[in-house]
């Protein structure tokens, strides 16, 4: 990241302000893989981000900030030939911020999908992640351990609708989550989710229930308990319409070595693991999707925000059409990949 103090006039018309901080940073990744079943990435590839950031604080003690950032994907290669695979906006934020508020406005996140957490395998609590709207308009509020967001869609016309909801602190040593989410608009289903967690016995505990517009509702306990360098977890959620879901893993991490595995109701599982050789090198492999997939690939720290990543992955899935091209818990390319990435 690169930064640049300017006078404030430069940058924000804002009488009284003393100077402005710019702020660029980016990143690129260019890379090379040799299968062509999937289609994403095969051939060469690059892409690249570049973002600005523009804050200022003013006498009042608020800070007001914009951020802008541009996408360069597809391959690239599209910028040559000025067809659609070309630069593009990737989003914006406008936000006036204070130690313990903020307003923000633009894409930003939606209040009950960015607080809220339930339990793994519940159908009810499907929170709208991507605004439906030109805009989403936030506002938050701490107060002690206590966080209070309300977000609305906003629309280019001046409306807002798809309003939610969320409250999420902790009190007397227990964790708790309410969040809304209104049906209006486009927004989908109206969606009501509570949670609750602590800690007994040195296991951690969390349970939540949540219901939505289309008569479904869903109940779900977890339970994670640490044993020496193990961690044992097992969540279970009961679906009223959908099927009940559950879920066991096992987790294992000592100095250089971790260890994850996991199984569920639909019989999928993964056995991954990682190992960190030293002097940036990190080394990983993996069966997932039940076995089918299989992985192994390692990514070395050149220094300055610059790493390399080498890997190999077989899809099982190749012949049934329905390959992916994010395989195991490192979302590796099928096939065989080289990619140099640069942070700046």
């Amino acid at each position: 990241m690169k930064s640049i103090l300017l006078a404030s006039a430069s940058v924000i018309g804002l009488a009284g302000a003393a100077a402005a901080e710019v702020t660029f940073g980016g990143d690129a990744t260019f890379g090379y893989n040799n299968d062509d079943t999937t289609g994403d990435h095969s051939g060469f590839y690059w892409s690249g981000n570049v973002a600005v950031t523009m804050s200022q604080t003013l006498d009042n003690g608020l800070t007001v900030s914009a951020t802008f950032d541009w996408d360069i994907d597809n391959h690239g290669w599209g910028i040559i030939e000025g067809d659609d695979n070309h630069t593009a906006t990737g989003g914006y934020v406008l936000a006036l911020t204070s130690d313990n508020a903020g307003l923000y406005f633009g894409d930003t996140d939606m209040s009950a999908d960015m607080h809220w957490s339930g339990v793994s395998g519940m159908e009810a609590d499907s929170f709208d992640e991507d605004r439906v709207g030109d805009a989403v308009l936030r506002g938050e509020y701490t107060f002690g351990d206590i966080t209070a967001s309300v977000s609305y869609n906003v629309y280019e016309e001046g409306d807002m609708d798809a309003m939610q909801f969320a409250v999420v602190g902790s009190l007397g040593g227990a964790s708790f989550g309410l969040a809304y989410q209104d049906a209006d608009g486009d927004s989908g289903d109206e969606i009501f989710g509570i949670s609750v967690g602590t800690t007994l016995g040195g296991a951690d505990l969390s349970l939540a229930y949540a219901d939505n517009s289309n008569g479904e509702s869903s109940i779900g306990l977890g339970v994670s308990y640490p044993v020496g360098p193990v961690t044992l977890g097992m969540t279970y959620a009961m679906n009223e319409v959908a099927d009940d879901a559950w879920e066991i893993t096992v987790g294992y991490a000592d100095g250089p070595i971790t260890v994850d595995v996991a199984f569920d109701s639909t019989e999928d599982w993964s056995l991954e693991g990682s190992y960190d050789v030293g002097n940036g090198i990190m080394v990983y492999a993996g069966l997932a999707d039940a076995g089918d997939d299989i992985y192994v690939g390692g990514t070395y720290d050149l220094g300055g925000g610059a790493s390399l990543l080498i890997s190999y992955a077989d899809d099982g899935n190749l012949d049934s059409g329905s390959a992916d091209d994010e395989i195991g818990a490192q979302e590796y390319q099928n096939g065989m990949t080289v990619e140099v990435s640069f942070e700046f």
